[in-house]
């Protein structure tokens, strides 16, 4: 399932997968093993779903039931910031305009976390590749909210919407993003 990866690879994956085994424990579901897709997706049991992420130093799950969430996208990483090179690779240039990340802390890597919280919602759903320009995201004004549109208009939508909402948050160390899709909104 992991093959040749290293042993740091390895708890990351065990802790990724013993959260998610917790979060579902928390919703009432009997323990199961949370196996993986053919991609290394998680595998999530019969009415359930949710998402997993490490960063080099933090690990988290989420999950919720299938009768209220229909897709969760979580990413969590660490605080260095990315480097020059990459801003235009990760943010389209309405967004290097608008730099609404500049009063953030995290800076650009806020989009960067946003865009991998809302891959992981879209990809399992659509099977499709999101590449960073086909995704617009625009946060609050420190609010923590955020709405992604996926401007790519020969990408699927997701539950037909090109819109996701989600909240980031700022941590000890590091920042998350969880992209939530609710069932019937």
């Amino acid at each position: 399932m992991l093959g040749n990866v290293s042993p740091r690879r390895r708890r990351e994956f065990a802790w990724g997968r013993h959260h998610a085994r917790e979060a579902l424990r928390r919703l009432g579901f009997a323990p199961v093993p949370i196996l993986s897709r053919g991609d290394r997706a998680p595998l999530w049991p019969p009415g359930g779903v949710g998402s997993i992420s490490h960063s080099s130093s933090d690990c988290g799950a989420v999950a919720g039931r299938s009768s209220d969430v229909l897709a969760l996208g979580l990413d969590i990483e660490d605080e260095e910031p990315l480097g020059a090179d990459l801003l235009p690779i990760i943010c389209s240039s309405a967004e290097l305009q608008r730099r609404e990340w500049s009063s953030n802390r995290f800076g650009p890597k806020l989009i960067f976390v946003i865009k991998e919280a809302v891959y992981k919602l879209y990809s399992p759903v659509t099977r499709e590749f999101l590449d960073f320009q086909d995704v617009s995201v625009r946060t609050g004004d420190h609010t923590g909210l955020f709405e992604a549109e996926i401007i790519n208009p020969e990408k699927p939508t997701s539950f037909g919407s090109r819109t996701i909402n989600g909240i980031y948050l700022p941590f000890r160390g590091g920042i998350l993003a969880l992209a939530v899709r609710f069932r019937g909104a």
